[in-house]
């Protein structure tokens, strides 16, 4: 288990600032809060020195972006955001989703993810709070993001990979939110694909969340029906870029060898 911390506008950005929270807080990963909505106006200014000092002392740092309720420029934005700061595609991007938000906020989160993820960034994750958990299948979120749950005064009753535990931990700027990293390591192996095979072969989906089923080859457009882990399904393997796509009865899923693998 290791221990985020979350950086907004209102925390250090200095060396000096970094190295506090590894020393008196055991912060190992840190993301760094990018923007907010999609006007400029609101973009964290203290987020260069507070991404440049997390990867001088702590040797990773994630991206993240608090959500108001309108996917597509959002995403765009943030997107925009991350270029600018020349974050690599394996970098954590998390989409913060809290307030009181309108309309269907699985639908919205996943259109947010589906921009990112075409963008070439897969290795995603979502914040909310436990109510939001609890009330929200987390399986029918798109790519499998990490799930981060914020619950201060018990562990979580949702399913989660990381738990914001505090809000209020004492640093010599102020209040710091902490959590606890459940999940893997945020440094992704490289993708490999399922290779071209026979019509008619036998696949499994070994994805912890399932797999989301699209009726399209570029996984734009998802159906409301996915394939659950351990589902075995017959389907042809399709070539699409550099990654492969199986091609079931019901529509398209991925082919990445982490998430389904031939039977």
């Amino acid at each position: 288990m290791k221990i985020r911390a979350d950086l907004a506008v209102y925390q250090g950005s200095t060396e000096g600032y970094i190295k506090e929270l590894k020393r008196n807080h055991g912060v190992t990963f840190t993301s760094v809060q990018l923007s907010y909505g999609d006007n400029p106006y609101f973009d964290n200014r203290n987020s260069v020195g507070q991404i440049y000092n997390s990867w001088k002392v702590l040797g990773q740092v994630g991206a993240y972006h608090f959500y108001l309720g309108d996917p597509v420029p959002e995403a765009k934005h943030f997107l925009a955001r991350v270029n600018q700061h020349k974050l690599d595609k394996d970098t954590e991007l998390m989409l913060d989703v809290e307030g009181n938000l309108s309309g269907n906020v699985v639908a919205q989160i996943n259109t947010f993810l589906d921009i990112l993820y075409n963008a070439g960034f897969h290795n995603l994750a979502v914040y909310y709070s436990e109510t939001f958990g609890l009330n929200n299948n987390y399986k029918l979120l798109h790519h499998h993001p990490k799930i981060w749950v914020a619950s201060y005064s018990h562990k979580p009753n949702c399913y989660f990979d990381v738990w914001q535990y505090t809000q209020s931990a004492q640093t010599s700027s102020g209040g710091l939110d902490l959590s606890y990293d459940y999940s893997k390591d945020t440094t992704l192996a490289p993708d490999t694909y399922v290779k071209t095979t026979k019509k008619g072969k036998l696949f499994k989906v070994i994805a912890d969340g399932g797999l989301a089923v699209s009726r399209d080859v570029a996984l734009k457009h998802h159906r409301t029906v996915y394939f659950g882990k351990n589902s075995q399904v017959y389907g042809s393997v399709v070539p699409y870029g550099k990654a492969t796509r199986v091609k079931t009865k019901l529509g398209y899923i991925s082919g990445n060898t982490k998430w389904v693998k031939l039977i």
